[in-house]
């Protein structure tokens, strides 16, 4: 991973979170930042989140809809610092419970 990261000048990742009446990121038009939103570890332990200084791009965010079908949000982590990638954990993801669930979908890092 070392070489990878000396190589690149870049990286992107997408993680997708297929969910069904639970909600995982924040509401934009609320003020008050979402404590139940997901956080993301990253390689060299900076911490992408709701509100925070690092923050993933959401170019959809449809786990707020809890219409009883399966939705989805889409996170892109991209960094002019390579060694940020790949992520290594998600953090703070709601339980699983009757009518309630959700599944991830963790994509490649392309070190550009």
């Amino acid at each position: 991973m070392n070489f990878l990261h000396l190589l690149s000048s870049e990286a992107v990742q997408h993680i997708i979170i297929h969910c069904l009446n639970m909600p995982v990121w924040g509401q934009e038009s609320s003020d008050n930042l979402s404590h139940n939103a997901v956080r993301f570890k990253t390689w060299n332990g900076q911490i992408f989140e709701y509100g925070g200084q690092f923050r993933p791009e959401v170019a959809v965010d449809d786990c707020m809809l809890q219409d009883g079908r399966w939705h989805q949000t889409i996170f892109t982590f991209r960094s002019q610092d390579p060694t940020q990638l790949p992520i290594v954990s998600v953090l703070n993801l709601p339980p699983s419970s009757p009518g309630k669930s959700l599944h991830l979908e963790v994509g490649i890092v392309c070190f550009l």
